[in-house]
């Protein structure tokens, strides 16, 4: 089973986030990505929890803008100050993936209840 099906899913809540995720090579040749976006206090405590949750385990990207999936670690949330517009958000984080790689986007658990069946 290759390594990528231990990883966990991006939270359906949180797919907006990563939508169009964009990726930077490093110059280890491995692909990262970062997002900066403001968030409201909801958001906040669902990234943090779902940082804890999926800490040194790979996660599963699924962009809407690619037909295969993502899979990476999960850097640490860091913030970024004030949102630039306080009037709905609680402040701006950077949301950040290493060590990227594609896959073929199959949840193991999904499959092996379909075959089950």
């Amino acid at each position: 089973m290759p390594f990528s099906h231990n990883a966990i899913e991006w939270p359906a809540a949180l797919a907006h986030l990563v939508e169009d995720v964009p990726l930077t090579p490093r110059t280890d040749g491995k692909p990262c990505c970062r997002i900066d976006v403001d968030v409201d206090a909801a958001t906040l405590q669902m990234l943090n929890e779902f940082e804890a949750r999926a800490r040194h385990r790979q996660v599963r990207l699924r962009p809407s803008a690619r037909s295969d999936c993502l899979v990476g670690e999960m850097n640490t949330l860091v913030g970024l100050g004030p949102a630039r517009e306080p009037t709905r958000h609680v402040g701006r984080v950077r949301i950040s993936f290493h060590d990227l790689q594609g896959d073929d986007c199959v949840d193991p658990a999904a499959e092996r209840r379909r075959t089950a069946m």
